[in-house]
């Protein structure tokens, strides 16, 4: 396949994982009582965009030039986490919400890949270690939180 093509699936994938990520979150911090402060969705969407390119390029990058150096895919995450960090620097956002943010992300990507390459197993386990540790967390947020 085309190098260019691969770039627009890997961005579109980016994106959608973010999305999905940012739906999932908000909905998580319902159940938990906190509030994941938004702008509008045409800031959002544009910080999206933004960061969903960057992770791509990365990803492409890391995929393309160095395939064996899977441990660098952590690059990526760290700079979109950094990227929301930065826009959402008036204090809306604290460090758990952009950690959450990326963790959400990266554990939808496992999934998918899991589920994609017919490891279904390791889908089951990676779905059993994020709803213990979404439980754990949010037993903690709601106890701090009274």
């Amino acid at each position: 396949m085309h190098a260019a093509i691969h770039f627009v699936v890997y961005w579109l994938l980016a994106f959608w994982s973010l999305g999905l990520a940012f739906f999932l979150l908000n909905i998580y911090f319902g159940m938990i009582g906190k509030d994941l402060a938004l702008r509008s969705l045409k800031s959002e969407a544009a910080i999206a965009v933004v960061a969903s390119l960057v992770e791509a390029v990365g990803i492409w990058l890391i995929l393309t030039y160095a395939p064996g150096a899977l441990r660098a895919m952590i690059a990526p995450a760290l700079i979109v986490a950094f990227i929301y960090r930065l826009t959402h620097i008036e204090g809306e956002w604290d460090r758990v919400d952009v950690v959450l943010l990326v963790f959400f992300q990266v554990i939808l990507v496992f999934l998918g890949l899991s589920i994609y390459s017919a490891h279904l197993q390791a889908a089951m386990y990676i779905l059993l270690f994020f709803g213990t540790f979404l439980a754990i967390v949010g037993f903690f947020a709601r106890s701090l939180g009274d």
